[in-house]
């Protein structure tokens, strides 16, 4: 029920991630370094499997952020993704649990790993590799969330 209540803060349908009529189908995400990020949502099993594959680049300001169904030990993994990425594992009230740095595509022949948090997250958020670091990020800061209407919590 987190993820409908969020789709729904958000202006998305479950299943679909599409706007609904008259709802913002945006959000931002605030660093506590005051860092801003504009974000995708991936809120459908599709979009998440998906997420930043094939994709040539993500800008230093951008994100995405997948939504789950119910907190648990979400899995990231690196197929078909062309950059290095940071992945942040959040709780439902937007606290950092986990963080993994810089991780690199999988190679192109072979298993592709999949990297999950050590305890159950509610969010997980992508930026470009490198950006945790840079804007000192660390596990028990809390990010903010902003979207129009506001997604709770």
């Amino acid at each position: 029920m987190i993820v409908l209540a969020a789709l729904a803060a958000l202006g998305l349908s479950a299943g679909t991630g599409t706007a609904l009529p008259g709802r913002v189908d945006w959000a931002v995400a605030v660093f506590p370094s005051g860092a801003e990020f504009d974000l995708e949502i991936a809120a459908d099993p599709d979009s998440r499997r998906l997420g930043y594959m094939f994709r040539e680049r993500v800008a230093p300001d951008e994100g995405m952020l997948f939504l789950f169904d119910a907190p648990g030990r979400h899995s990231i993994w690196m197929k078909n993704c062309e950059v290095d990425l940071d992945v942040i594992w959040l709780d439902d009230t937007w606290h950092v649990i986990e963080i993994a740095h810089e991780l690199a595509p999988c190679p192109e022949e072979g298993d592709c790993p999949g990297f999950a948090p050590m305890r159950a997250a509610t969010y997980v958020l992508e930026v470009a590799g490198g950006v945790a670091r840079e804007h000192g990020l660390r596990i028990g800061d809390r990010i903010d969330i902003r979207s129009q209407p506001p997604l709770v919590p």
